[in-house]
């Protein structure tokens, strides 16, 4: 006796086709300081993306309109190298003369929890990554050029001449990182949307891969 082909959805599918629910990914989200890499999560988590963009500690002092938990864990440096001495940060950096670090315990439990998460970190963030966790994605955020970055640190207004140049001479050395990550996203100026596209279309596509990755930290 013939047994009629099942319908789409039917039954079981053995193998990698039928995983139960799709393999979390850690995405490393980097690139010069300016260039919108916060701006950029939010638009794709208002597109309804369901994962979770990881908080950063700072020693920075937190700006008129940036809350505690939600911008950034803003901490002392001396509560920021007392975590340093516990091993509870995946990453850390000095930036612009302030430091930046990632909750390690924070991204385990998101990733345990099935979620995928985003660290929104600079170059020198995500090179210390790409040494310590196996199978985290890389995503480079460009701007259309040097001189249109500029122009947007400039408007910010949040830093003295001093700052800015600092940031511009640092963010020359950052886009030579460039080679080594494995997706360019340019984010054009009053072209959001688009940006917010390409990285969703790079989610899709990353948990469409028949063996995926399994970032291990």
């Amino acid at each position: 006796m013939t047994t009629p082909p099942s319908e789409p959805g039917s039954g079981p599918i053995s193998g990698p086709i039928g995983a139960a629910a799709p393999t979390p990914l850690l995405i490393v989200l980097s690139g010069p300081s300016g260039v919108g890499k916060t701006t950029l999560t939010r638009r794709l988590i208002a597109q309804g993306w369901a994962g979770h963009v990881m908080v950063t500690v700072t020693t920075r002092r937190p700006r008129p309109d940036e809350v505690d938990g939600i911008h950034y864990h803003f901490r002392t440096a001396e509560q920021f190298h007392e975590m340093l001495t516990r091993d509870e940060l995946l990453e850390h950096a000095e930036v612009h003369g302030n430091w930046y670090g990632v909750p390690s315990t924070m991204v385990r439990e998101r990733l345990a929890s099935g979620q995928d998460v985003i660290l929104t970190i600079d170059p020198q963030g995500a090179q210390t990554v790409r040494t310590k966790v196996e199978d985290a994605i890389f995503v480079f955020l460009a701007p259309e050029s040097l001189d249109v970055l500029t122009r947007r640190v400039d408007h910010r207004g949040h830093d003295s001449p001093e700052q800015r140049a600092l940031r511009m001479l640092n963010a020359e050395r950052e886009m030579a990182e460039l080679p080594k990550y494995d997706y360019l996203i340019i984010n054009r100026d009053d072209r959001l949307d688009e940006a917010a596209n390409q990285l969703q279309a790079i989610l899709w596509a990353e948990h469409s891969r028949v063996f995926p990755r399994r970032p291990k930290l």
